[in-house]
């Protein structure tokens, strides 16, 4: 393979190549392959804007000029709608409008009252100026919140005489009818809570969980002695214990001499047991005779033992005792009638203690139904004394009585209002409150009277109240107040109209210039599209002059690129698409004259030009390829197109020709092969 370089002047090829193998350099690079060129028929119009982008002006930056036109015009879209958002709303200033009418109706003089109502208060308010008249009319309000606050007061108190009234009407039935049963709950401290109940019901309960066996009678001894019964006395119990231990001493005591007798000697310890037990056996052999079972000898299996007498029982074991050990079996007789006496002793502690238990519990249970019910029957009771003992109407529920009840009765009635005063103070509250403007819905009067207090900050000296001078002292500050609302209702107005025509002005020309920056985004579209569309169709003449002549015997008369939507095609004259009406040979020329279009192109535009040409021998005869290297050799003979040729062939003919062609015309050539490649590299 052949490398035909064309240097510049004044630099040697091994420099170029050592400078060049370095990665970074201001070289630019461009390679004619028609090879693979060929593939221009497989590209759309989109794509073919590419392909002839180098011979067209980079309109970027008009682009982006257009671009912020647009941005700008967006924005100034979005000030137009902020200004139209600052308008005021024509129903504001009809409601204006509605509202000065209604002033300038209202506006007429009225006297005011010459009667003060709280210190500093002013008689004289034609000159007072807006201000004052707003705190003249503030202290006024609050003057109608005190007068008010006391009309309340008086409902109130008169509201809670006619609860006490009814609280003490309550009780008398039951100081009448339930005396005894007041006395015993108080006796038993009912009046205040249930806790006398709660304490017999837990010591009744306490009563009902004592088992009172052997094992527990000592321990639960306590409890039952503490109920103070003369049949379960402290005495009592310590006698029985006492005889108790004595007792078990005792039989310890013999227990301890059979055991010294029948030492080492089992069976006349078991035998002794048994002849002064027999009666157990007797009892086991009844119990199974009873229930219908086949009784044998528990000792020796004796099938005669369910049948024999009962002094056959044992009957070698007694004369087998009474001839050698009879002591031992006196001293077992002695502990079973010792066991009996405290069996008997601890029957009669659990009987005595159980027949108190007994007695104790029904008597509480007694007092538990009957105080309930008493609490039940005079719960309302005493809920009414309590009410009235928070009214301070009595000190305590014990002085409570008929005699009593009467006179708080009496008492209350004379201090109560009667209905028509009563009507008239609620009147005159709401009347007073519906000038003030206050709303109150369904609230109580403790409710109005608590939003009331809190709305006086201030407490007047209340002798003389007037609704009619009252609301007279209001209505002659309104109507003077009334006038200064005209003039500002007709100030406000007046700015708001004067602002929004101002906000017209600005909105118009912000729309204006909208409109010019809109038309001149579009114009500069139009002005760069027809720059294009110009610079396209110069490049068609360029690609005819270079097609025909490296295509001397298949000339086109006239190629063009014309721009469709986005992309732009290559016709000729007949606006025919010459990619699918050209050969492949064709196509490969096309190309070339394409390279040599580009060469002119930016002949001006780079500094330093470098071109690379790849074997043309596949897709170029003869003919066309002496064509490519005269024009070849014209462009290599002009300094200002080509400053360094890279040409690779694998054909000496080529080879020999291009030599041939270039020699003469002041043109460097250096030959390189793949050998010096790799010397270069291997370097």
């Amino acid at each position: 393979m052949h490398f035909l370089i064309r240097l510049r002047k004044g630099c040697k090829a091994e420099l170029f190549i050592q400078r060049n193998s370095i990665g970074n350099s201001f070289y630019n690079y461009h390679f004619c392959d028609v090879q693979k060129s060929l593939n221009v028929q497989n590209k759309k119009r989109k794509e073919l804007k590419d392909l002839f982008g180098e011979f067209i002006t980079n309109y970027d930056q008009y682009y982006q000029i257009a671009k912020n036109l647009e941005i700008f015009a967006e924005d100034v879209d979005r000030y137009i709608v902020e200004k139209n958002d600052q308008k005021i709303d024509a129903l504001d200033i009809e409601e204006k409008k509605t509202q000065l009418e209604q002033a300038r109706t209202e506006a007429q003089p009225v006297p005011y009252p010459n009667i003060i109502y709280f210190p500093n208060e002013k008689l004289d308010i034609v000159n007072l100026n807006t201000e004052a008249l707003e705190n003249q009319r503030s202290e006024l309000k609050k003057y109608g919140y005190s007068a008010t606050k006391k009309i309340l007061e008086k409902l109130i108190n008169n509201i809670t005489l006619q609860a006490q009234q009814h609280a003490v009407a309550e009780v008398m039935p039951y100081l009448i009818n339930c005396d005894n049963s007041i006395k015993k709950a108080l006796e038993a401290g009912l009046y205040n809570n249930k806790n006398t109940i709660t304490k017999l019901e837990n010591k009744y309960d306490e009563l009902v969980k004592l088992s009172l066996t052997k094992e527990t009678i000592f321990k639960d001894s306590d409890i039952i002695v503490a109920l103070e019964n003369e049949d379960f006395s402290r005495a009592f119990l310590e006698n029985k214990k006492e005889i108790i231990i004595l007792l078990g001493k005792e039989i310890e005591s013999l227990k301890s001499d059979i055991s010294n007798l029948t030492q080492n000697n089992k069976v006349i310890q078991m035998l002794s047991y048994l002849s002064a037990n027999k009666q157990l056996l007797l009892e086991y052999r009844d119990n199974k005779t009873i229930n219908s079972e086949y009784a044998k000898c528990p000792v020796c299996g004796s099938e005669l033992f369910a049948k024999a007498p009962d002094s056959d029982i044992l009957h070698e074991a007694d004369l087998f005792i009474e001839s050698n050990y009879g002591v031992v079996k006196e001293k077992e007789l002695k502990i079973n009638e010792l066991q009996e006496e405290i069996d008997s002793l601890y029957e009669e502690l659990i009987r005595r203690a159980k027949c108190v238990v007994d007695k104790e519990k029904m008597i509480l249970l007694s007092q538990c139904n009957e105080l309930n019910m008493i609490y039940s029957e005079l719960k309302p009771y005493f809920e009414r004394i309590r009410f009235l003992i928070k009214n301070k109407i009595i000190e305590n529920v014990e002085e409570m009585n008929s005699a009593l009840a009467n006179s708080l009765l009496d008492q209350i009635k004379n201090k109560l209002l009667d209905e028509n005063s009563v009507n008239s103070l609620e009147n005159e509250y709401r009347n007073i409150l519906k000038v003030l403007r206050y709303e109150y819905g369904d609230e109580t009067i403790q409710q109005t009277y608590a939003k009331v207090s809190n709305l006086c900050n201030k407490s007047y000296d209340i002798f003389d109240f007037s609704y009619n001078i009252f609301v007279s002292k209001l209505n002659a500050i309104d109507s003077i107040l009334a006038n200064q609302t005209v003039i500002n209702l007709e100030k406000k107005i007046e700015n708001d109209i004067n602002a929004n025509q101002k906000l017209e002005m600005q909105i118009s020309e912000l729309n204006n210039l909208k409109i010019i920056a809109d038309n001149r985004s579009k114009e500069i579209h139009n002005i760069v599209e027809e720059l294009i569309r110009d610079e396209y169709e110069k490049v068609g003449p360029a690609l005819t002059k270079y097609y025909n002549k490296l295509s001397r015997f298949n000339s086109s008369e006239g190629i063009r690129l014309v721009q469709v939507n986005e992309g732009i095609s290559l016709v000729d004259d007949m606006n025919k698409n010459i990619v699918n009406l050209f050969s492949n040979g064709q196509i490969s020329v096309l190309m070339l004259a394409h390279f040599f279009a580009g060469i002119t192109a930016r002949n001006d535009n780079e500094k330093v030009k470098i071109y690379f040409i790849d074997d043309l021998t596949s897709c170029m005869d003869d003919v066309n390829m002496l064509a490519f290297m005269d024009l070849l050799k014209y462009q290599m003979s002009s300094n200002n197109t080509i400053e360094q040729l890279f040409f690779i062939t694998c054909d000496d003919r080529i080879s020999e020709l291009l030599k041939y062609k270039f020699s003469g015309r002041d043109i460097e050539l250096c030959e390189l092969n793949e050998a010096d490649f790799l010397q270069e590299y291997a370097v």
